[in-house]
């Protein structure tokens, strides 16, 4: 069977945008971004959120909870929104900026933290642990058991 050229051209170029399509990174509409204020001398850090769930609509930061133990990315329930959750991890003084990823799996969420740190030479970068905290909020509640976050440094 011979295939016009004209049909295989069309169908390169279906192809080849496809591909495109898929390699070309998260969907800038569904990125959420919001920049974490310190009171203390850290420099305030940029979040961005990628969110693969279409549950999302909105990003912010949170109130510290000095009870809640940072040491690893963990999720826990916003006690004023059902709809909310935060999420927290620790940082360090010379953090860049971090990049969240709100993926589902089955049956689960996946909350992915990848932190970018800054170059520092020798001695110019004091070993600080910083508590990140990010509020997400969702169109609809989500069980926070439901949510696994892992990541970090």
């Amino acid at each position: 069977m011979r295939i016009p050229a004209g049909s295989l051209a069309i169908a390169l170029v279906i192809l080849g945008a496809t591909s495109v399509a898929a390699c070309s990174g998260p969907d800038p509409s569904r990125q959420f971004r919001t920049v974490l204020q310190f009171p203390t001398e850290t420099a305030p850090l940029p979040v961005v959120l990628n969110d693969e769930t279409g549950l999302v609509t909105s990003v912010d930061s949170a109130p510290l909870d000095p009870q809640f133990d940072t040491s690893e990315p963990a999720a826990r329930a916003d006690p004023t929104d059902p709809s909310a959750f935060i999420v927290s991890w620790l940082g360090g003084a010379c953090d860049n900026d971090a990049v969240l990823w709100f993926t589902q799996g089955q049956g689960t969420y996946s909350l992915s933290v990848e932190v970018h740190g800054k170059f520092a030479l020798l001695g110019g970068c004091p070993a600080l642990g910083v508590p990140r905290d990010v509020r997400i909020v969702t169109s609809r509640p989500i069980p926070i058991d439901l949510i696994v976050a892992a990541g970090g440094h």
